[in-house]
């Protein structure tokens, strides 16, 4: 069987590839692997089910990690550390899911501007510290 490709895509803030799209790699390797389905329930289960059992799997998969995550935040906060240095909460300390992108530009829009002019100032500084030596 030849696999399905799709045309690849540049991303458009960086010059990487998009991967194209394999449907034996990617969704009957994640039917037979992950959900655990034999190849014959697959092929004979209609999409909107197989669409189901994806978001179930993905849901059970964030439950999980939240109780990874409540389990490692009550090592730390027992561990008698110093607790200026601790989390303030336990989505501070780990993000999962939609809470992981929600915050990264909600806190400062020009972060990244500041980060940009903080390794420019960096890389002057360091030239200007390696004239200094070489002289």
């Amino acid at each position: 069987m030849k696999p399905m490709f799709r045309k690849t895509k540049k991303k458009r803030s960086s010059n990487e590839e998009i991967k194209p799209f394999d449907w034996n790699a990617d969704v009957v390797a994640f039917a037979c692997g992950e959900l655990g389905l034999r190849l014959e329930e697959f092929y004979e289960m209609p999409w909107c089910e197989f669409l189901i059992k994806s978001y179930a799997y993905n849901r059970m998969q964030e439950e999980k990690l939240r109780h990874t995550r409540l389990v490692a935040y009550s090592a730390q906060i027992g561990s008698h550390l110093d607790p200026k240095k601790l989390p303030r909460s336990i989505d501070q300390f780990m993000k999962i899911g939609s809470d992981n992108n929600s915050g990264k530009n909600s806190d400062n829009p020009n972060k990244n501007l500041i980060f940009d002019d903080m390794k420019e100032l960096f890389r002057k500084r360091m030239s200007e510290y390696k004239n200094q030596v070489i002289n």
